[in-house]
């Protein structure tokens, strides 16, 4: 019986407490100008056994180069979004599965927020500094490469976000 007890024991699934991957501040860079576009955050969320990533815009930028808007303060409407949220607080990732085996997460959707078209996404890293998230439709998609911030370096209200108790909110 002891036997039996110490077999269950070890081959009972362990919980990791570790956090995911990837969790924390990105800049996205506009694809026609280059300039930083948004700042968003990936954070760890729980949905029935699994702990998946979500990301949110905190931040938007000016054309200049200096952060306009945050959850503070939100003005611009992503108006082909339904409910026509803020821009600035908008869920844009949900449902990002970590796949151990390739080392990226997998999964997910990603949504455009200036059109509200989903896409079905994946996002991996070659180097620490950077976040590749590929936004796709079967095999055809666009790529963008996101900066990694530290929060030291933002303004103080993004400095310690508390993302505990986000979940994704999905408009469709």
């Amino acid at each position: 019986m002891k036997f039996f007890t110490f077999l269950s024991v070890l081959l009972a699934p362990t919980v990791s407490v570790a956090a995911l991957p990837y969790v924390g501040l990105y800049q996205t860079i506009d694809d026609e100008t280059n300039a930083p576009k948004s700042i968003v955050a990936l954070y760890e969320y729980v949905d029935g056994d699994d702990t998946n990533i979500g990301g949110r815009i905190v931040a938007l930028y000016n054309a200049d180069g200096t952060i306009s808007e945050t959850l503070a303060n939100p003005t611009r409407i992503a108006d082909k979004v339904s409910g026509h949220p803020h821009m600035v607080g908008l869920d844009i990732i949900w449902n990002m599965e970590w796949d151990a085996d390739d080392n990226k997460y997998e999964d997910g959707k990603i949504m455009d927020p200036k059109s509200g078209k989903v896409y079905s996404s994946v996002m991996w890293q070659d180097a620490p500094s950077v976040l590749h998230v590929r936004g796709k439709i079967g095999p055809f998609g666009r790529t963008q490469n996101w900066n990694t911030l530290d929060a030291g370096t933002l303004p103080p209200e993004l400095q310690n976000l508390d993302t505990a108790a986000w979940k994704p909110v999905v408009h469709k």
